[in-house]
């Protein structure tokens, strides 16, 4: 058959390379909270536990460097960036704005499944943050779970993906939100903002959902400047 005839009958399928699969891995990785900020990697401990050469993972180690979810050091060694105040406190002002914007207008487009979906998982970050002993990963996880199917009911994806770009520079500050003794899980404040979300969903009220994601970062970026955990710059 001529291929002037397949033309257009067949999607083209996405080459993904090596690289791009370790970067996506190593992404999801930090996303997760899992490597503490500050923390010192290398490309090949990084190829180690990829198990694969540091070629292709240097290829992606650039790419995060570009994006800001690690830092290269003069040593030529990586690091997780940990953010001075006045960073921290704009990426917290970025993050009021873009997800409090995303929350709004999924809010007016939201249906009772997405509602459903959305209740389910703060139903589990319920779940594990009442147990006697906290899995701080799994219960990031359902919070990065119930953040994102709220922001991609907006029905936008670019937005999602700005949204996505700027967790990856502090979602290894997550972990110390929900990770130290001195604050008891059942003082987290995301219980009673994840609450009035719901609520606000429910009723379809746009600036009721701003409202409440706006306030969920806000009181959990507090408690991250309390923990002294920010780089002294």
């Amino acid at each position: 058959m001529d291929n002037s005839i397949l033309e257009g009958l067949l999607d083209k399928q996405e080459r993904i390379t090596v690289a791009d699969q370790i970067y996506l891995k190593t992404r999801e990785l930090l996303m997760s909270g899992a490597v503490p900020p500050g923390e010192k990697v290398t490309l090949r401990g990084l190829a180690a536990v990829l198990n694969t050469s540091p070629m292709p993972v240097r290829e992606a180690v650039n790419k995060l460097v570009a994006e800001g979810a690690l830092e290269m050091l003069p040593s030529r060694g990586l690091r997780v960036p940990k953010p001075g105040l006045p960073k921290f406190r704009e990426i917290v002002r970025i993050r009021c704005c873009m997800e409090g914007f995303a929350a709004a207008e999924a809010a007016k487009i939201m249906t009772d499944e997405t509602v459903a979906r959305i209740r389910h998982y703060a139903d589990e970050f319920d779940r594990l943050g009442h147990k006697a002993k906290i899995d701080t990963l799994k219960t990031i996880e359902a919070n990065r779970n119930l953040h994102f199917t709220l922001y991609e009911a907006a029905g936008m994806p670019l937005l999602v993906g700005m949204i996505e770009n700027i967790w990856l520079q502090i979602a290894p500050l997550f972990s110390l939100s929900m990770g130290s003794k001195d604050r008891k899980s059942e003082n987290w404040e995301s219980f009673s903002h994840h609450a009035a979300l719901l609520d606000a969903l429910a009723r379809r009220d746009a600036e009721g959902a701003r409202a409440a994601i706006v306030a969920d970062i806000s009181d959990a970026a507090l408690y991250i400047e309390k923990t002294g955990n920010l780089a002294n710059t």
